[in-house]
């Protein structure tokens, strides 16, 4: 009977290894959890740093650039109270920035844009806008909902009129900045002009496009033509010319007209009457012979009489003694005999054959 009594129930101790084994399996999948969520939030703020050099930007303000949950942000900071004075932002375009306008442009994580002083630190504008520029003489352009507007530097309309645009990021993406007083602007059917500090009209929106200022002028186009303007907007080189562009001696322009090509000085005087951008000898097939394995081999002659040479996307022909044969106008250049040149007229288009003297024979065979 004693040992009836005393006698464990069978399955008893099963249970309690069912038990231990529940536990420690919970406690391991607790574990796993807890380092899971650990790691994670490791992971997430490991990066989470603020450049320890913050950038100088005004005699009181300095930029501090850092990165957040892996998401890059720069922020202002006044350097005398030591306190930041934007909230964390996703750029500020101090690149643009230059003395003696002090609001310039800020974008937020939501792509949206407003203005921010550069000397004090302080938002005066709230991002509102889908793009804005920075400002430049007193007065900044923005735009919104496809119109673009100017602000003042009270963040109010500089003056009433509004410009619709279909903008995009164009090739060289102009500012809509003023210069002495001119801003350039475009219409809805991608015409280029320019108007006043009271968004009228000074230079009306005729041409293909304007370029920002360089040495004091503005280069305009006009289908495959170019042209110069005044900073006050005066045409002072006719949209006629087949190039025009800065030097790479930074002294002046260079101009292109029916073929041939000038550089110019800042005041537009001729310093060197003829230009080119590069020459290539000339040469075309002879014949063909026999090498070594009866492979046919063709023997390629240089004529020494004629040399290409290049004025931007366009070639002309001149002798060895420099004279030009045939001028800069065309796209492609090729002998092909001792006297005969074949010369392509439109980019990809067209080909007609051109003798020694410059003169047309007939179009070239396909």
């Amino acid at each position: 009977m004693k040992n009836e009594m005393n006698a464990v129930p069978a399955g008893t101790s099963v249970w309690k290894k069912v038990l231990i084994v529940a536990v420690c399996v919970l406690a391991a999948a607790l574990a796993v959890i807890a380092s899971i969520g650990g790691y994670s939030f490791y992971d997430a703020h490991r990066y989470d740093f603020s450049s320890p050099d913050p950038v100088r930007v005004s005699e009181r303000i300095s930029m501090e650039y850092g990165i957040a949950h892996r998401d890059t942000y720069v922020r202002l900071k006044d350097m005398q109270t030591g306190k930041y004075t934007t909230p964390r932002l996703d750029h500020i375009f101090i690149n643009e920035y230059n003395s003696t306008d002090s609001l310039v442009v800020f974008r937020t994580t939501d792509e949206m844009r407003g203005y921010v002083n550069i000397k004090t630190g302080e938002i005066i504008v709230d991002a509102h806008y889908d793009r804005a520029w920075n400002y430049s003489e007193g007065i900044g352009a923005v735009m919104k909902d496809g119109e673009i507007s100017f602000l003042n530097t009270n963040g109010v309309p500089a003056f009433a009129a509004t410009f619709p645009i279909r903008y995009r990021n164009w090739g060289s993406d102009i500012a809509f900045q003023f210069h002495q007083g001119l801003c350039v602007m475009r219409t809805l059917d991608n015409k280029w002009g320019m108007i006043n500090t009271q968004g009228e009209w000074v230079v009306e929106p005729v041409y293909n496009s304007i370029d920002a200022p360089v040495y004091g002028y503005r280069r305009v186009t006009d289908g495959e033509k170019y042209g110069l303007l005044s900073m006050s907007g005066e045409m002072v080189l006719p949209v006629e010319y087949e190039l025009i562009r800065p030097s790479s001696d930074g002294n002046g322009f260079i101009l292109a007209k029916d073929g041939y090509a000038r550089e110019v000085d800042k005041q537009l005087k001729t310093i060197i009457p003829f230009v080119h951008d590069g020459m290539h000898p000339l040469s075309y097939v002879d014949s063909y012979k026999d090498y070594y394995d009866k492979d046919d081999l063709y023997i390629q002659v240089t004529c020494p009489r004629y040399w290409r040479y290049d004025i931007g996307a366009l070639s002309g022909v001149m002798d060895c003694n420099g004279k030009v044969i045939i001028p800069a106008l065309y796209f492609m250049i090729r002998m092909v005999s001792d006297e005969l040149f074949e010369v392509e007229v439109t980019c990809g288009g067209d080909r007609v054959l051109m003798n020694a003297q410059g003169q047309y024979v007939g179009r070239a065979k396909e």
